[in-house]
């Protein structure tokens, strides 16, 4: 029987610590005055794709505490990586048929005058 206790107590202490840290995760917000409009989902996932090489975990999610380390990659003209980024990201790109490119056009520049103002930020 006291075996059956300490089972339902590690159960319950588990089952706590699981649903507490999606909220923890959720309420964490990196870069609350990012509030740039996103392209489409085609040319997001170009983007993600080409960051994967620079930057485990690239992404366009504002909220994410790799964001800042993702835009390096896609807003640093003068690094190593923009270049072969921008044309792997611009060669996926060319498969979003239907898409605006003026849609990533003005995320990108308004996404890089962003980074330019919070490249040392932190989360």
């Amino acid at each position: 029987m006291h075996s059956a206790l300490v089972f339902s107590a590690v159960l319950a202490f588990v089952a706590s610590a699981v649903s507490a840290a999606p909220a923890t995760a959720a309420a964490t917000n990196c870069n609350p005055s990012y509030d740039v409009a996103p392209s489409t989902t085609c040319f997001t996932g170009c983007n993600v794709q080409a960051g994967q090489k620079y930057v485990t975990g690239w992404t366009m999610d504002s909220a994410s505490p790799l964001f800042v380390s993702s835009l390096a990659v896609m807003c640093e003209k003068t690094s190593a990586d923009y270049a072969p980024f921008m044309t792997a990201a611009g060669t996926c790109m060319a498969a979003c048929t239907g898409d605006d490119p003026e849609l990533f056009n003005a995320e990108f520049q308004g996404a890089c005058a962003w980074y330019a103002q919070h490249k040392t930020d932190t989360c």
